[in-house]
């Protein structure tokens, strides 16, 4: 069986592509469990929100990706109790690429998520309003690197 170099080649750049953004792709951490859970992608026109599977857990660092001129959604995929008054901390340190802007969820005083600018660098930690809330922590980021996150 003969396989021409445009198959090969192609072949090549996605399971490349399929190896990076498992590695440093915006992560949706869940503990790991005995049953495993498939990666999935999704992206829409307006901006880039991108969902995948890794195994790690919920008070680990987390690797991820973002990209130039459009915001990217990251999750954590982790369900996070709060209480009155409760303030919800965020932490990231880019280790290749420039600086990121970053914004990250909250919730309002009436329970309202809502997005808090954190600010753009290379690192930087913001505490936010979370409140009597059950949810997973987001972020968006803008900027080429790579990065970790809490």
């Amino acid at each position: 069986m003969t396989i021409s170099r445009k198959i090969a080649t192609g072949a090549v750049s996605l399971v490349s592509l399929a190896a990076i953004a498992a590695g440093t792709g915006p992560a949706t951490a869940a503990p790991s469990t005995t049953t495993t859970k498939a990666s999935t992608a999704q992206s829409t026109v307006v901006g880039t929100t991108t969902t995948l599977s890794a195994a790690s857990g919920c008070s680990e660092w987390k690797r991820a990706g973002s990209l130039p001129f459009k915001w990217s959604t990251v999750k954590d995929g982790c369900g996070h109790f709060g209480k009155p008054g409760m303030k919800m901390g965020y932490s990231w340190k880019v280790f290749r690429g420039s600086s990121i802007c970053v914004k990250v969820k909250g919730f309002n005083a009436h329970g309202k998520k809502t997005w808090y600018n954190a600010g753009c660098g290379k690192a930087g930690s913001i505490k936010v309003p979370w409140g009597n809330v059950a949810a997973e922590k987001e972020m968006q980021v803008k900027g080429a690197a790579l990065f970790n996150w809490l």
